[in-house]
């Protein structure tokens, strides 16, 4: 087979691979599967928020060896629900590693369908290629907007 053509098929794979980790990512929170959360990450691979709650900015950052507590108790025990979208995947692969942009829209349900804050902005992920395929080492969450107020058990883990 032409290299090229090897090239374009390899890319196209990659690509649709890592769409596919973050279609995971989203689908773990959502269904509240804490352990298929923290899968989707490397060793040593790192989650950066911004603090919903903070008026100056700060950020919360979590390392894989604490993840699957933070998304339990930040997350999937403090809502009844959520709803990730995952959209416009910029995704740039450069051999065994890879970034991408995507962009999200958050829903956050406390104990009725009506009561929830929500959130949307973009995710800035790096990657590494694994024998078990592409998997996070860092995403960071940047908020462009909020509506709604958020629940602060993010951030008091």
């Amino acid at each position: 087979m032409d290299e090229s053509l090897v090239e374009k098929i390899q890319w196209l794979v990659d690509r649709a691979q890592i769409s596919e980790l973050l279609y995971s990512f989203a689908r773990a929170l959502d269904t509240k599967d804490a352990e298929g959360y923290v899968n989707n990450y490397a060793d040593g691979g790192i989650l950066e928020l911004p603090d919903p709650t903070s008026s100056t900015g700060e950020v919360v950052t979590v390392s894989r060896d604490h993840m699957k507590e933070f998304v339990q108790k930040g997350l999937m025990e403090a809502y009844s629900g959520t709803h990730h979208m995952s959209t416009n995947h910029q995704i740039t692969v450069t051999g065994d590693t890879a970034v991408s942009r995507s962009y999200l829209q958050a829903v956050h349900v406390r104990k009725s369908p009506s009561d929830h804050w929500d959130a949307g902005g973009w995710y800035d992920c790096s990657y590494v290629r694994m024998p078990v395929g592409w998997k996070f080492t860092s995403v960071k969450l940047t908020a462009v907007w909020l509506a709604g107020t958020p629940d602060n058990s993010v951030t008091k883990l």
